[in-house]
């Protein structure tokens, strides 16, 4: 398997994930709402995969973890990125407020062999973020190093600008805010819309809608 594939440990829960998320996609199988994996495509999964890793990206932050599936392909581009990874903690964190959801994501990045690069804060999204953002704001040696390259979008939609606001004084400038959910599925169109003429209208950053999987917000952080 050459460096530029996927690791082999990731993509076997990858592709099981993946037929678990197509299943409930098709409705082929009932699921509780609270317990449907609610995940990106596996088309968006490698569109990211090899984003981050053109990118370079050292540092994720990720808004929505589900059962770890779009993690996982963050994980990956990280392991390669990543020769050393960061002196400021796991290189990344995601966040979760459902606690089944973490039991079972935990189990997955454990099978996956990357939870030692991952850090799960367990709870509110805004309320994580306000806290995040505020020991940024207080740390008196802010620098590159404690910035984040790439932050991913997938939680409650009504929430989404608060998301964005929130995170990206933790951007670095030229980094990249992807949002989720942008197209499909009809029930997310009306807060989606909203973010995506909010951000397009955003001073210093730039942003476009990529039409692949369920529709992706890309915003880079021009300064």
């Amino acid at each position: 398997m050459s460096s530029y594939s996927i690791n082999e440990k990731i993509w076997k829960v990858l592709f099981r994930l993946g037929e678990q998320a197509d299943l409930e996609r098709f409705e082929d199988i009932l699921v509780l709402a609270e317990d449907r994996m609610l995940a990106i495509t596996a088309d968006t999964g490698m569109f990211f995969n090899i984003m981050l890793k053109a990118m370079k990206a050292r540092r994720i932050l990720e808004i929505g973890t589900s059962t770890g599936y779009s993690t996982l392909w963050f994980a990956d581009a990280v392991m390669q990125n990543n020769l050393e990874y960061t002196k400021t903690g796991k290189p990344i964190i995601t966040i979760e407020e459902n606690p089944s959801k973490v039991e079972r994501v935990r189990k997955h990045f454990d099978e996956a062999g990357v939870k030692e690069i991952i850090e799960i804060r367990e709870g509110m999204a805004k309320s994580i973020l306000s806290r995040m953002l505020k020991d940024y704001q207080n740390n008196n040696n802010k620098n590159e190093a404690g910035l984040f390259d790439f932050i991913f979008i997938d939680a409650d939609k009504e929430n989404a600008i608060d998301y964005f606001e929130l995170t990206l004084p933790m951007l670095r400038v030229g980094g990249i805010i992807a949002a989720d959910n942008m197209l499909h599925p009809e029930s997310c169109l009306q807060e989606m819309t909203k973010y995506g003429n909010y951000v397009k209208n955003k001073p210093n950053v730039q942003s476009v809608t990529v039409p692949i999987g369920n529709g992706e917000e890309i915003t880079i952080k021009i300064s």
